[in-house]
């Protein structure tokens, strides 16, 4: 008889589908098991699942076990996890639990967040200023929660920001995989009553992925003076991810619209934020609104919000001068003092404005300057770097504590 001729290999879209589809059905850890493929990528997938002993509802993430030989992808995995354990707001998805599984792969377990990606809806067009407003401030209520943990999200994007619209665009921040963590610092918060917690000096330099000169991140929302380090960053570069995600709300694009990413990232540094106006003729967005947008896209770090906190209170005036009035989304599940955490709008007085400066914020000069075209090209060839490898579950990341917008 004739040899049947070998099988075609598997695509490498096909080999991620039979990997993601081998766990449906198996319990990991004991305790949780696999219900649903969410979102995949090359390394991983993202799943809904259950605490068999708790009948809770989860999401888990899950790395290959053949993840191994990417210790940088390990380590953005625990980075995660460890950031969104210690984060308690309502505005930010936890992370429950971390560990590896019986066939050797990693798994994060988060939140199960049911909603709609940010990056989904402003596809749809530009909004109302109002639902742009409520938006931004539940995001810059939970940086100033994420802030005040020493941690730096560093990768804030539309598609990390999770709403859930039935609930009144509830805000979930998710996916802290290149966040600046002070591990120390946690560990000594976690073992601190609650009035000591605050102000504590880390005994050691953050968790690092990165080395010296490499830059890393998402282009479109990198801070001008990322071009200069990583270690200049801090919790002013989320803020200035926050206002280009503001901007891109009341516009319904991004003010900069460069197809190449090295023209892109210059533009971020150099070119003038353009007037909504402009930018989305027929588009009106209040000036008060308009001008807190513009001094978060400010290019040096220091003519921003020094803080959080401080932008909520400049939000909530430019709201007032508007005659805007949100309603404070609802949250599942949530106690009457979890409700309260972030204050309606107008009401800034709850939100802490004395939050201590990050332990380990690199110095306040110098200032992000153009720079040569050399220097955007060796970080650009670096963000692409990285994302061939931390980014490998890019696609999972746009549901990654979530599922599909109208699944159940």
């Amino acid at each position: 008889m004739p040899e049947r001729p070998p099988e075609p290999p598997l695509t490498s879209d096909e080999a991620a589908k039979q990997r993601a589809a081998s766990y449906l059905g198996r319990v990991i850890s004991k305790r949780y098991r696999i219900d649903e493929v969410i979102a995949m990528g090359g390394m991983g997938a993202v799943y809904r699942g259950e605490h068999v002993h708790m009948h809770k509802r989860v999401a888990i993430k899950i790395l290959h076990p053949d993840t191994e030989r990417l210790p940088e992808l390990v380590q953005r995995f625990e980075r995660e996890a460890i950031a969104g354990a210690h984060i308690q707001h309502r505005n930010v998805a936890t992370a429950t639990d971390f560990g590896e599984a019986e066939d050797g792969s990693f798994f994060l377990v988060l939140e199960y967040v049911r909603g709609t990606t940010l990056h989904e809806i402003i596809r749809r067009g530009p909004m109302p200023a109002p639902r742009a407003a409520l938006i931004a401030r539940q995001l810059a209520a939970a940086l100033d929660a994420t802030h005040a943990m020493n941690i730096v999200h560093r990768d804030l994007k539309p598609r990390n920001v999770m709403v859930a619209e039935p609930q009144g665009d509830l805000v979930k921040l998710i996916d802290f995989g290149l966040a600046k963590v002070s591990v120390d610092q946690l560990r000594r918060s976690a073992a601190a009553p609650e009035s000591m917690r605050m102000g504590m000096e880390p005994e050691s330099r953050p968790v690092r992925l990165t080395t010296a000169g490499v830059i890393f991140g998402t282009i479109a929302y990198l801070a001008p003076e990322s071009a200069l380090g990583m270690d200049f960053v801090d919790e002013r570069a989320d803020l200035y991810a926050l206002g280009l995600i503001f901007y891109e709300m009341l516009a319904g694009k991004h003010p900069f619209l460069a197809k190449d990413p090295v023209e892109l990232f210059n533009q971020q540094r150099s070119a003038p934020v353009p007037a909504i106006a402009e930018h989305s003729p027929g588009v009106a967005v209040p000036p008060a609104i308009e001008a807190v947008v513009r001094r978060l896209l400010e290019k040096q770090p220091r003519a921003r919000f020094e803080t959080a906190a401080e932008l909520i209170a400049a939000l909530d005036q430019a709201c007032a001068a508007s005659g805007i009035v949100t309603q404070e989304p609802r949250a599942e599940m949530s106690s009457r003092s979890e409700m309260a955490s972030v204050p309606a709008i107008g009401d800034a007085a709850r939100v802490p404005s004395n939050r201590p400066p990050l332990s380990s914020a690199p110095p306040r000069e110098p200032e992000a300057s153009p720079g040569s075209a050399s220097a955007i090209v060796l970080g650009e060839s670096c963000l692409v770097s990285l994302n061939e490898v931390a980014g490998a579950l890019e696609p999972a990341a746009e549901r990654v504590a979530g599922e599909p917008a109208g699944g159940d």
